[in-house]
Formats: C-alpha cells, sequence, structure tokens
C-alpha cells in the first residue's frame, strides 16, 4: 500500500486579537483615564478605530486560509483512496474542478488581505515619528529611522517582498495557469499532495513560469501566516518598549489626514 504524506500542521490561530490591537488598547485605556485637557483624544480615537480595521484583514487572512486547509483536506482524502488501487509505475495523479479553481481564487485573497494589513501596520505606526509618514508598507520602508519601521524594513527583506511579488503578478498580470490542478506526486520519501505556484512570480507570464518541489500553495501560505503573526508581535513589542521609556505616541493630532489625496 502507498502511503500518502500528511499535510502541514495548521497554525495556531489565537481567538484574542492581534497584538497590536491588545497593545495599543492597554495604551489608550492608559491614557484616557490621565487625559484630563483632552490632548491624547485624537490619538486614543484613532488607536482604537485603525487597529480594528486591520484585525479585520487579519480575520480575512485566517479565513482564507482556512478555506485553502479545507479544499486540500479533500484532496488528501480522494488521494489517500486513489493509492489503495493505484498502479505500481503511477507517480502522478491530479484533477481540476471547481474546488481547484476556489483553492487559487482563496490563495489570491489571502495574499491581497495579508497585503492590506501590512498598509494598515505602516498607518498604525505613523503615530510614533514626528512627521507625516506615507501610509503603504512599500514607501515607510525607504524611511532611514528607528523604532518600528526597522521591524517592517526587516520583515520586508525577509518574506515581504515575495509575498508583493506574488500578489501584483496575480493580481495584475496572470494567474499561476488556465489549466489549474491539485496533484498528489511521488517522491522518494513518498507521495504528497500539492498546488503548485511558481518560484519566479516577477516573470509575469504562464509560459515563463518554473516550478520546483520546495515551493508549493499551502506551505507557502502556512509560512507567511506565521510571518505575519510574528511581525504582529514585534510591532507590538517595540511599541510598548517605547510607550514605558516614554517615547511613544509621538504625534497625536492630524492623524486622520495621513494618506488622503488633495
Amino acid at each position: 500500500m502507498k502511503l500518502l504524506k500528511e499535510l502541514p500542521r495548521f497554525p495556531e490561530i489565537s481567538l484574542s486579537s492581534p497584538q497590536i490591537v491588545k497593545v495599543l488598547d492597554k495604551i489608550r485605556f492608559e491614557l484616557e483615564k490621565q487625559d484630563e485637557d483632552g490632548e491624547y483624544s485624537e490619538f486614543c480615537w484613532f488607536v482604537r478605530e485603525y487597529p480594528r480595521a486591520y484585525r479585520y484583514h487579519i480575520n480575512c487572512a485566517q479565513y482564507r486560509l482556512k478555506n485553502i486547509f479545507s479544499i486540500y483536506n479533500e484532496a488528501y482524502d480522494y488521494f489517500a483512496e486513489q493509492l489503495q488501487s493505484v498502479e505500481e509505475n503511477c507517480y502522478h495523479m491530479s484533477y481540476s474542478n471547481e474546488k481547484t479553481y476556489i483553492l487559487y481564487w482563496e490563495f489570491e485573497s489571502f495574499l491581497s488581505s495579508i497585503n492590506i494589513a501590512l498598509d494598515f501596520i505602516a498607518r498604525i505606526i505613523s503615530t510614533g515619528y514626528k512627521d507625516h509618514m506615507p501610509a503603504s508598507f512599500n514607501k515607510i520602508c525607504k524611511k532611514e529611522l528607528d523604532g518600528p519601521i526597522a521591524d517592517l524594513k526587516r520583515a520586508k527583506n525577509i518574506w515581504v517582498n515575495k509575498l508583493k511579488d506574488y500578489r501584483d503578478c496575480f493580481m495584475h498580470y496572470t494567474p499561476v495557469d488556465t489549466l489549474l490542478g491539485i496533484s498528489a506526486n511521488y517522491y522518494s520519501d513518498g507521495w504528497e499532495v500539492r498546488a503548485k505556484i511558481p518560484v519566479n512570480p516577477n516573470a509575469r507570464e504562464i509560459l515563463n513560469f518554473n516550478f520546483s518541489r520546495r515551493v508549493e500553495l499551502l506551505r507557502y501560505s502556512i509560512s507567511v501566516f506565521k510571518h505575519m503573526m510574528a511581525l504582529d508581535k514585534a510591532i507590538s513589542k517595540t511599541i510598548l518598549r517605547l510607550y514605558k521609556k516614554k517615547e511613544y505616541p509621538v504625534r497625536t493630532n492630524n492623524l486622520f489626514s495621513i494618506g488622503v489625496r488633495g
């Protein structure tokens, strides 16, 4: 009997709010208690609303990831049954149906939700700097400043650049393929359920895409989500550290005009 390798473990998802929301709630509650002259009223309203908008997109990413995992589970059950009677010289099986396309729609929506959440982080951390900051992740990362921006720049180099490459490719140029499928491939260490994504999204052309075993849709999605939650924790720790040193918040007024086009 040919065995099918287990799917990657689904990441732990907290039922509570992201850390950025929790930390900024803590800060605004403390400031509201001591703010007799209303100095922090706009700031407190801002860090109530925007972290919740950020949470909305994190929750959306979680929802998309759950749906991706559910489709993989169905594929796993199907291929596990097929392997009970497959011929010895079979090394690849695949199928394509509506669920296959839903998988890729969910994946593209997942990338978009993470991308939007990153822009909301950029908007939120702008309260830690004296000057107005850009309301986008990429633009704020161009600033040569310490504090939360340094956390964003590290994430940009480690994983965000690749995420944005995938998102831009699929949103503006081309899908992964026009004949999408979910497959089970045989390797020296067993059979594996896979949905392909290219290793070179910047090719932006189906015929120029390259594929590798080391890059796969579910595993990549789980990795992105874990990175996103690690960034959430890093940003919240930085903000809390600066607050305890009385170095945060820096700008408390004219916050809602950030990024508005004239």
